[in-house]
């Protein structure tokens, strides 16, 4: 029989932390976790009341680390199976939120405002060219002015409601 004492089972703990912590660490894929597990091994045998009577101390840490360690893991698949799995992309709401949906439906609400108080000139041209998609000739050809004078109501349009957006 090995009696230690139990500054002795601190130290020969300390000796084998390191083992310990690499171990649990290749158990459950996770430091932070064999961190953890690694303190509870310590704190289970610090209260163990025969802990002194162990013959060999290395093989007995190791046990509670691995006992511990499939605790976790056997909690984590009952989790996972409890709540589904972790999430995927297969659970993942593509809709925007809320508040943003209704952030955008405000904004499209202002910027058609916005259009709508146009000049009724600059209105049609900038609706025929950035809704329709046609082009300043297509504009100019349909409502009998210039090209240029497209031009200078596509300015005017998007200065106009530029500022309204500033």
């Amino acid at each position: 029989m090995n009696l230690l004492p139990e500054h002795g089972m601190s130290a020969l703990f300390l000796l084998h932390q390191k083992d310990l912590m690499q171990f649990l660490t290749y158990k459950v894929r996770c430091a932070e976790t064999a961190a953890d597990l690694t303190q509870e091994t310590y704190l289970r045998i610090a209260h163990h009341p025969d802990a002194g009577n162990i013959e060999n101390m290395r093989a007995y840490l190791f046990r509670i680390a691995n006992n511990l360690a499939l605790d976790y893991l056997r909690s984590q698949t009952r989790q996972n199976k409890r709540d589904a799995g972790p999430v995927t992309e297969d659970f993942i709401c593509l809709q925007p939120e809320p508040d943003a949906a209704l952030s955008d439906h405000q904004q499209l609400e202002f910027l058609e405002q916005i259009i709508y108080d146009l000049p009724p000139k600059c209105r049609a041209v900038f609706l025929m060219s950035r809704v329709e998609g046609k082009s300043y000739t297509e504009i100019s050809d349909e409502l009998a002015i210039s090209p240029r004078t497209v031009e200078s109501h596509m300015r005017k349009a998007l200065e106009l409601i530029r500022k309204q957006f500033d």
